[in-house]
């Protein structure tokens, strides 16, 4: 194989796994637009806080997302 060919095989898997990522990245901001982080609760508390534990999940989704 080529040196352009293989140059061409890598950036086309590079860009199936980038297109990956960008689809959980976006879904995960869908998921903090969602209701359960907007507003207030009845008690008058905040509803925009998140879990470190589900942050780190969805990194780790977009970090083993290969396409």
């Amino acid at each position: 194989m080529n040196h352009i060919h293989r140059l061409q095989t890598d950036l086309a898997a590079a860009q199936v796994a980038l297109d990956a990522k960008d689809r959980i990245v976006r879904d995960f901001q869908t998921h903090l637009a969602g209701g359960k982080f907007q507003g207030t609760d009845a008690d008058g508390t905040r509803k925009d806080w998140i879990a470190t534990a589900d942050v780190r999940a969805w990194l780790a989704l977009i970090l083993a997302a290969e396409g």
